[in-house]
């Protein structure tokens, strides 16, 4: 079995570097989204495993997205892919239901862990376990 994995990046090159990566390590891309909003809406109609979400993008950013989807589809796994790496991410991060966070510009071994990781249950390694470790459960709100 191969992860299947929704991108979701408002940046097209983004996108397109990722989905390379992902599917050059046999996972299977299914969608790709250009903004958190668009991202719950494709996570929604294609049940993906895990979603690779970065954080800030137009229309709606990841943090919001994350709780969102992680409220509609539980059984999502989010990992966040920022371009910035500071310790309040990881705690927004947490207690938005995402399980990684991960720095764009790092290895993309980290990011492959992350996906795999995330996919499979294990706990998150790209995220310091202090930032996850006694979060609360999303909260989820109807509009």
């Amino acid at each position: 079995m191969r992860p299947a994995v929704l991108i979701v990046d408002d940046d097209p090159s983004v996108r397109r570097g990722l989905r390379d990566l992902l599917e050059g390590c046999g996972m299977v891309v299914v969608g790709e989204a250009a903004d958190g909003r668009e991202g719950i809406e494709l996570a929604c109609r294609l049940v993906p495993e895990v979603v690779v979400m970065d954080l800030r993008m137009p229309i709606m950013d990841g943090i919001e997205a994350t709780r969102q989807l992680t409220c509609m589809l539980p059984q999502a796994r989010v990992v966040i892919s920022a371009a910035q790496d500071y310790p309040a991410l990881w705690e927004r991060a947490a207690q938005a239901g995402a399980v990684a966070v991960v720095v764009k510009d790092g290895p993309p071994s980290v990011l492959l862990t992350a996906v795999r990781d995330a996919w499979s249950g294990m706990p998150a390694r790209a995220t310091p376990a202090a930032a996850i470790e006694g979060m609360a459960a999303p909260v989820c709100w109807s509009r």
